[in-house]
């Protein structure tokens, strides 16, 4: 069937630049009987219409999504099109769900590698089980920590209050109260920190737990403590390791 003497028509060259590919993708296309061309051809030339530029444009669309070739075939071939393009597209997200998902678990791993020779020097992670608990116990971490602000915001803004209430109704009381509840509050979060951590020390490479009073009063940063090391009894920058589970 020709085409109307107005209507445009494209060579092979010309449809491929005008929807930003190659010649061989079209060529490809046109071998796997995506894309035959609807316009006469002459002299063996290949002649392409606005609706061959069309399904092009649709079949780059879909394959922008990750579909194969076959795929996209059985879509453009099916008589019930759009349920079969629902159906494919269905499956290809879930396939693309699970692909990102063990992406990001092998991008944990990998983050939980280099964190661990950045801290310690080396490589203290023996097993797939120690990187697993490792893994674990940050995000316990994150989790406490996150708790332990929003507490001592409330534990702060508590005396605070009291204190304001004091002055303006002379109950010194109710700021002594409020001080006590605040203060009973911050130590027992902090007995709860000191209960689930631990230290590395870099020197004899052997963690120890330290005694409350001199880890309350150490210096620290957000990963590491000086305290004094049992196998030494020098005091020394060691890294902090939470754990899930209190000792």
């Amino acid at each position: 069937m020709s085409t109307p003497a107005s209507a445009p028509t494209y060579s092979t060259g010309q449809i491929a630049e005008h929807c930003g590919v190659s010649v061989r993708t079209v060529q490809y296309y046109d071998r796997q009987g995506l894309l035959e061309p609807s316009g006469d051809s002459t002299s063996g030339r290949r002649n392409y219409t606005d609706d061959d530029v069309l399904k092009l444009e649709y079949i780059l669309m879909l394959k922008a999504t990750g579909m194969s070739l076959a795929a996209i075939r059985t879509i453009m071939e099916s008589p019930y099109q759009m349920r079969m393009l629902m159906d494919v597209l269905g499956d290809q997200q879930q396939t693309l769900q699970r692909e990102i998902e063990d992406r990001e678990r092998k991008l944990a791993a990998i983050r939980q590698l280099h964190a661990d020779v950045q801290l310690h020097g080396r490589l203290t992670l023996s097993t797939r089980t120690d990187m697993a608990n490792t893994m674990n116990n940050r995000t316990s971490w994150k989790r406490f920590a996150i708790a332990l602000i929003i507490m001592s915001v409330l534990m702060e803004a508590l005396w605070i209050c009291g204190l304001i209430c004091a002055i303006q109704t002379g109950r010194w009381w109710v700021f002594a109260l409020c001080l006590a509840i605040a203060i009973v509050g911050l130590s027992c979060m902090t007995w709860r920190y000191y209960r689930h951590v631990s230290y590395w020390d870099p020197q004899s490479q052997q963690e120890f737990t330290p005694k409350f009073w001199p880890w309350f009063f150490a210096q620290h940063t957000l990963h590491t403590r000086k305290l004094r090391v049992p196998q030494t009894g020098q005091k020394v920058w060691c890294v902090e390791h939470y754990h899930t589970q209190a000792w």
